[in-house]
């Protein structure tokens, strides 16, 4: 290999080939190798310590060091990951009561705390409907959300419509 090649190389791709030459030499394996790559040692050695790399002495090889921040950033994500690892094993575990849960709850009206609020004032308007419209809504009602006033659930569909359509412009 070309001196150009090897200082051109990704660092860890470097990393793997150094090592694997470093593991065919038995005797002075850093000098031996710069030799090969046609490097002076001092700049060999420079060069391999880019990117945190440095030389294990007793495994003969380049290996990764962290700095504390880098390690205590690296532990925290492990950390996170036992965490979701827990997460995942409970969703395993109770799926299908969660699935049970998730299909009673699409079957709900869920009501904005603002259309029951205590604190605000509730007002009587007297209001025109189209009879077909409003008895089926009246059945829909009765039959479906029972547990729920007229009042409320009117109040709900007002309020879902100003949200839905607040940010539109009018029509001239």
């Amino acid at each position: 290999m070309k001196q150009e090649e090897f200082q051109n190389m990704d660092l860890i791709e470097r990393v793997e080939y150094v090592n694997g030459c470093l593991s065919k030499e038995t005797e002075d394996p850093l000098r031996r190798v710069a030799e090969k790559l046609q490097l002076n040692y001092s700049s060999f050695c420079k060069e391999m310590r880019k990117g945190g790399y440095s030389f294990n002495q007793s495994r003969k090889q380049y290996e990764k060091t962290f700095s504390i921040e880098e390690y205590k950033e690296i532990e925290k994500h492990m950390n996170k990951s036992e965490d979701t690892g827990d997460v995942v094993q409970f969703i395993e575990e109770h799926i299908d009561e969660l699935k049970a849960l998730l299909k009673v709850h699409s079957g709900q009206l869920v009501l904005n705390p603002i259309v029951y609020d205590p604190n605000i004032e509730t007002v009587t308007k007297t209001v025109q409907i189209n009879s077909s419209v409003y008895s089926d809504f009246s059945n829909l009602c009765s039959k479906k959300f029972g547990h729920l006033r007229l009042r409320d659930v009117l109040s709900q569909c007002i309020y879902e419509f100003c949200e839905r359509n607040k940010e539109k412009t009018p029509r001239l």
